[in-house]
């Protein structure tokens, strides 16, 4: 497996900051169940996070501070903060429960198949534009479910977990078909050496 060394960017600080308000975006939409006002809270946890997310990767692209580290721990924070706010909605609005079994799925199929090809020696890659899709689509949806929660109809609901749940599942497929397009490549040290002649 590679080693991954941490090196202190903007966008790393960025991505800590995100795994940061996971925590307290989880607290604030429990709270929620019992004192509404904590859930605005949560929805304005839940677009910063969100609007550091795009910032990350603009600066990490425009900066040029785009790392290793980086690209593990910005998909990481992602799926924590995901999972994180489906598991808390799902507690409020037990109806989104099919949207929690995808979300579950998905996540823990990627990250098992990451692990993997990190184990035989694959760099860390960085997220696809079907991932960056998923991501801005959760995060519109969600933070819509959590701020107008007391004026957004049940039709409505259904419309934005169904919309999150068939993103997130055409990530899924498509993750999938990569992963075992990766997986047929052969390792990084099964590669032939170099003969002598093409060493000159």
């Amino acid at each position: 497996m590679r080693k991954l060394s941490w090196k202190w960017t903007v966008p790393n600080g960025l991505s800590l900051f995100r795994l940061f308000l996971v925590p307290v975006i989880a607290v604030m939409l429990l709270l929620g169940k019992s004192d509404v006002k904590y859930l605005y809270v949560a929805g304005g946890a839940l677009i910063l996070s969100g609007l550091s997310d795009a910032l990350d990767g603009w600066i990490a692209r425009r900066f040029n501070q785009i790392t290793e580290i980086g690209k593990l721990l910005d998909p990481v924070a992602d799926k924590l903060t995901q999972v994180t706010v489906v598991v808390c909605l799902t507690i409020l609005y037990p109806r989104l429960l099919p949207l929690l079994a995808i979300c579950v799925v998905k996540e823990a199929c990627q990250a098992i198949g990451g692990f993997i090809l990190l184990g035989r020696g694959e760099k860390v890659r960085g997220a696809k534009w079907y991932g960056k899709v998923s991501t801005i689509v959760f995060y519109v949806a969600m933070s819509a479910v959590v701020v107008f929660h007391d004026r957004i109809t049940d039709a409505w609901m259904y419309v934005l977990v169904g919309v999150v749940g068939a993103v997130m599942l055409f990530a899924f497929v498509c993750y999938f078909r990569e992963y075992i397009r990766i997986s047929r490549e052969p390792k990084p040290d099964d590669e032939p050496a170099p003969d002598a002649a093409d060493a000159e």
